[in-house]
């Protein structure tokens, strides 16, 4: 059931009132009497509203509050377990938040519940629309002056694992067999078991990890002869097709491998890697970070478009103020992404 508070209901007792006014005065003073006034009321909790029923189920955290929590766990860079123990224990976090209550009900958030939320926004593209809100209120407390800004890549390195071509084309048929494995077994049954085991056994994984250099070519044709195989055989099997990780194996055939016809065999197909000059940029870097792509000048992972505000008087400090964001595949080039940022930054 959707739970939000009405923040323009105020208190008959302070509920901080129990700090005494020096550490009261400290808090009003400091980052969370701005966060608690202007951004928590500007929030776009309503968004959310359509995850919960109106009447039925147990009452879900308060809204306003665990969006804040996912302001403040960015602001302030901390994991997840870290925020979640600020959000119960610090009272600048509480008083920022307006959690008041001492109850679990109040002030306990678990894990699962902060899952839930990132999963929410994540999915939705909710984290810009509350990102334009905070901004736009920012904006409107301090005053912004919008008519200077300026705009800049930054690369991010993806939490993932750098892998060789041998490696990838490995993980990802593992990772498709083992999918098949648990989704149709019936189908994984009927695969020649010498062939793909090595491929599911963690022991003889080890296998493709110790291929001396003079082999690389002959090994990388072999993957990509069994690559092609598995989506031709299931290649007319449309429950099989709509799986992620073959859709992930068609996409690695796609950008690392070649088919022609075998003109000595009719019907038949010579199968093998393409050079590396040949890959794409945009290529699948790792099977479990699907995004990330790859720059020549900065490897492996993403870049995040970033446009702020800046004062061209070196004698007047102003404050910055980012007001776009970004993020794309490390593959994507800068020159294309002035228009997108003005064209959003003029909303």
């Amino acid at each position: 059931m959707f739970h939000v508070k009405d923040n323009k209901q105020g208190y008959i007792f302070d509920p901080y009132e129990y700090l005494g006014p020096k550490r009261l005065t400290g808090l009003k003073n400091s980052w969370p009497e701005i966060f608690r006034q202007e951004i928590l009321p500007a929030l776009p909790v309503e968004s959310l509203r359509k995850y919960y029923h109106e009447k039925n189920g147990r009452p879900s955290k308060e809204m306003y509050a665990m969006l804040g929590l996912m302001i403040l766990q960015q602001m302030h860079d901390l994991t997840d377990e870290k925020a979640i123990g600020d959000f119960m224990f610090d009272i600048r976090w509480r008083y920022a938040l307006d959690v008041s209550g001492d109850s679990d009900l109040e002030a306990y958030v678990s894990l699962k519940s902060l899952w839930s939320i990132r999963k929410h926004l994540t999915e939705d593209g909710l984290y810009v629309e509350m990102f334009e809100q905070v901004t736009k209120k920012l904006a409107e407390v301090f005053k912004v002056d919008f008519d200077k800004q300026r705009l800049d890549s930054v690369h991010i390195h993806s939490n993932m694992r750098h892998l060789g071509r041998i490696a990838l084309f490995s993980r990802t048929v593992k990772k498709f067999l083992l999918n098949l494995k648990r989704q149709h077994r019936t189908h994984y049954d009927q695969l020649e078991s010498a062939r793909f085991k090595s491929y599911v056994n963690k022991k003889e994984e080890a296998l493709f990890a110790a291929v001396k250099p003079s082999e690389t070519a002959k090994t990388l044709s072999l993957l990509a002869e069994d690559i092609y195989f598995l989506l031709q055989q299931f290649s007319s099997n449309e429950k099989v097709k709509s799986m992620s990780s073959f859709q992930l194996l068609s996409r690695l055939f796609k950008d690392q491998c070649t088919s022609v016809d075998d003109l000595e065999n009719k019907g038949k197909k010579i199968v093998c890697a393409k050079p590396n000059h040949e890959v794409p940029s945009d290529s699948l870097q790792n099977p479990s970070d699907e995004d990330a792509g790859y720059s020549g000048h900065k490897g492996q992972g993403y870049q995040v478009q970033v446009m702020e505000t800046y004062s061209g008087n070196s004698d007047k400090k102003q404050l910055s103020l980012i007001t776009h964001i970004e993020v794309e595949s490390a593959d994507k080039h800068d020159v294309n992404a002035l228009l997108p940022a003005l064209k959003n930054t003029d909303k």
